[in-house]
């Protein structure tokens, strides 16, 4: 599952830094999006070589891109596309600010495609998981965790399984993205929305490990989540884990990739016991696979 890599360069002028051979403003040497066209719930990477000295901000789709050195001069950001954002082409803009106050800007629209997942009708939901009251202040409360971009980049390389552990014995028993309607048993309430991660199957107490290097940023009970763990990996970028049996880390722990963060379990809103992975990039949650396949950045 996954669009495969591939560059797609906006343009590119000679490093001859003052002589214009595109139509990129002087302060760009070059400008490229991977994996053209993105499919919904997927991770842009926008890569940016400018002259000395140069600020750069942007905006892909409606949300601001946060822009980080790489050891090559390269700035790049990650940004997330919404499961919901409708197919269509949106705005990439990229804006310069140089030393002097100035500022150029570059505008490239950019496809999103469809990803193509299944509905699914989840009936006998306990109403109170289901009840906006409960569940729409839990998802704000993780977006503002998971709001700030930490400049520290924790990881190194390629994100693991957080089931590598006991993976001979697990499998996905429902992918990222997948339309989900939820019924609250004995009502009528239902809540319509999207799968937010990617679960892995699994009974109580089998080890959850850390997929990258982070920070632990949350750890603790929540309602619909049930026992949850949440790790700043840097750079917009942090994992959430939910419905765990038992939490083996606290706020404010560094771990590293495939140390134990905690148990599999059946709290929140489960059907069963199972691990929930889920992947914010810049405030979006975004196809956990995807990580698992490419490298990023």
């Amino acid at each position: 599952m996954g669009w495969p890599a591939r560059r797609h360069t906006l343009y590119t002028r000679r490093k001859q830094w003052r002589t214009i051979t595109s139509g990129l403003p002087s302060a760009f040497i070059s400008a490229e999006i991977r994996d053209l066209p993105i499919k919904q719930g997927g991770t842009g990477v926008i890569k940016v070589k400018t002259i000395p000295n140069v600020t750069l901000n942007g905006l892909l789709v409606d949300h601001a891109l946060h822009f980080f050195p790489m050891e090559d001069g390269t700035q790049v950001a990650l940004q997330g596309v919404h499961a919901l954002l409708p197919a269509g082409v949106y705005p990439l803009r990229l804006e310069a600010t140089l030393p002097d106050g100035s500022k150029q800007s570059f505008e490239q629209f950019i496809l999103i495609v469809s990803g193509n997942y299944p509905e699914e009708v989840i009936p006998g939901i306990d109403p109170t998981f289901i009840d906006p009251a409960v569940t729409e202040p839990e998802l704000q409360q993780l977006i503002q965790i998971t709001l700030p971009s930490n400049p520290i980049k924790y990881w190194n390389g390629d994100f693991i399984s957080p089931a590598i552990a006991y993976a001979e014995s697990t499998y996905f028993t429902s992918r990222y993205g997948n339309r989900r309607t939820y019924i609250g048993q004995g009502t009528e309430m239902q809540i319509s929305g999207f799968h937010t991660g990617l679960d892995f199957g699994g009974g109580d107490g089998l080890p959850i490990t850390a997929p990258a290097a982070g920070q632990v940023v949350f750890a603790g009970p929540l309602t619909v989540r049930g026992n949850a763990t949440i790790i700043d990996h840097g750079w917009g970028v942090y994992s959430g884990f939910w419905h765990q049996s038992q939490i083996n880390v606290q706020v404010g722990q560094v771990v590293q990739q495939n140390e134990v963060i905690g148990l599999v379990g059946g709290t929140g809103r489960v059907t069963g016991a199972h691990l929930h992975w889920e992947l914010w990039v810049n405030g979006i949650q975004v196809d956990p696979l995807d990580w698992l396949i490419l490298t990023y950045p």
